[in-house]
């Protein structure tokens, strides 16, 4: 995903520690996913007001730690380094929300059963933009 020319590269995390955070996910947004015949809802507005919860908070450290980002000068930009992190986001206020809502289909999107992960009613987040 790039975002004002910074690129965020999603890695694929261990299989056993994404289906238990993917667990865990279910559990916080219980009341967020519905299954309506063949579609599978997600309430991205529900899923968005977890974000900084302290529920939400090791969802939100398992999607920061699996991610690569690159400045718009190429530089690898250390976000697992707490005061990067920190400064990166301040300077990129807007990018969060989306990075973590890009790194939740990245990373569990695939657990759905075959083909409803693209029966998945998003609001249509390959457009979603939260600036």
């Amino acid at each position: 995903m790039e975002i004002d020319g910074i690129t965020y590269e999603h890695r694929d995390a261990n299989f056993i520690a994404t289906k238990n955070m993917g667990t865990k996910l279910t559990q916080i947004l219980r009341g967020n996913l519905t299954l309506e015949g063949k579609d599978v809802r997600i309430d991205i507005g529900g899923a968005l007001a977890n974000i900084g919860t302290p529920e939400f908070a090791d969802v939100e450290k398992f999607v920061l730690k699996f991610v690569t980002v690159t400045d718009e000068s190429g530089a690898v930009v250390h976000i697992e380094n707490p005061d990067v992190l920190n400064m990166h986001f301040k300077a990129h206020k807007s990018h969060y929300f989306q990075l973590i809502i890009d790194g939740l289909k990245f990373h569990f999107a695939g657990f759905l059963p075959a083909g409803l992960a693209s029966k998945v009613n998003t609001l249509d987040l390959d457009n979603l933009n939260l600036v």
